[in-house]
């Protein structure tokens, strides 16, 4: 988090929220996480960080003072009839499906009586695959643990046709791989002396479809988040709708949730109106598009926008707050709708 943010949440932690909800004209917030553990989770580790079970425990403590849990049925009806959601409620949602949700967030919330949403990519469902991104945090760590090994930097930059004078240089090059060069990382994974389909059969980093049918039994709603978490700014308009149609079709005929939900993987800022007219007509069983642009508004497009809440740095009780000023100031300078282009 930047200098700036941070000044920023502490001077809105100063205010009372009961003052900042009567004046801000929000609605139902939508915090969302990937994960809650105590564990050091590798192919996590070099990507972002995630608050703890204390952290994530006190979260949503101070937020019950203030806010309380919605339906899923309640937000889902409110956006198909295209009213103003309700004001002092929250829904939470996970997305990526991974193996924490069941082992460590589900337990939390049905002790305290909190619904969620949990989003899945098919495609690493069952631990068949593992998400390139998470490749490259394993890269990252097998690379720290060789650091003093001096031909490091040489076998790698043969692999990856790039001369590196450091090993924070190698790590940066790393970072920059997309999906579309990420064939490099196996490679480079049988270099430092593992495999992917060996982390992926030790640590069983993904949700099973046992487990999601327990979720949903459990009276959790589970939705779609692409079949294998692309970039939609990098897909043509065909692409997009395969990945969500496909996504949402497995979790409709695997899972039977009641409503269909779905989130959108990394961002959604460059995805057209093209996509969502032709979204209405090919495929409108769609209840709802989750996307990530804080607390924007978007019903037009059944859409409503999350705000990260797992940063370890920024707890509830600094957070809350800012995220009412935002919606605020986005009102007071007309800057709280989604406006999205046409091809």
């Amino acid at each position: 988090m930047s200098l700036l943010k941070g000044i920023y949440y502490n001077i809105c932690s100063l205010f009372p929220t009961q003052v900042l909800q009567q004046f801000s004209g929000a609605t139902t917030l939508f915090p969302y996480h990937h994960l809650v553990s105590d564990e050091d989770v590798i192919h996590i580790k070099h990507l972002y960080e995630y608050k703890n079970v204390r952290q994530f425990t006190a979260d949503l403590e101070f937020l019950l003072r203030y806010y309380k849990p919605v339906a899923v049925s309640d937000v889902v009806q409110t956006i198909s009839s295209k009213k103003k959601l309700a004001t002092n409620t929250f829904l939470l949602t996970f997305d990526d499906g991974l193996r924490e949700v069941s082992d460590v967030i589900a337990p939390i919330l049905q002790k305290k009586g909190i619904p969620a949403v949990f989003f899945i990519n098919p495609g690493f469902l069952d631990n068949r695959e593992l998400f390139y991104r998470f490749k490259i945090s394993l890269v990252i760590e097998a690379i720290t643990r060789k650091e003093n090994d001096p031909g490091l930097l040489k076998e790698c930059g043969i692999i990856l046709k790039k001369k590196f004078q450091s090993t924070q240089q190698l790590i940066a090059h790393l970072r920059s791989i997309m999906d579309e060069n990420k064939i490099v990382l196996d490679e480079l994974a049988r270099k430092l002396d593992f495999t992917f389909e060996e982390y992926l059969k030790n640590n069983r980093p993904y949700l099973t479809s046992a487990q999601v049918k327990e979720l949903g039994n459990a009276g959790f709603t589970i939705g779609s988040h692409s079949w294998d978490h692309p970039y939609y700014k990098f897909l043509s308009l065909v692409e997009q709708k395969k990945q969500t149609i496909q996504s949402s079709e497995y979790i409709k005929n695997i899972f039977h949730p009641s409503y269909n939900l779905f989130s959108f993987p990394h961002m959604d800022t460059e995805v057209t109106q093209d996509f969502f007219d032709e979204m209405a007509l090919e495929y409108p069983n769609i209840d709802a598009f989750f996307g990530v642009q804080n607390q924007k508004s978007e019903l037009q497009n059944k859409m409503v926008h999350r705000f990260n809440a797992e940063r370890p740095g920024l707890p509830m009780t600094k957070q809350l707050n800012g995220i009412i000023m935002f919606i605020f100031l986005q009102r007071l300078f007309k800057k709280q709708y989604v406006k999205r282009k046409y091809a």
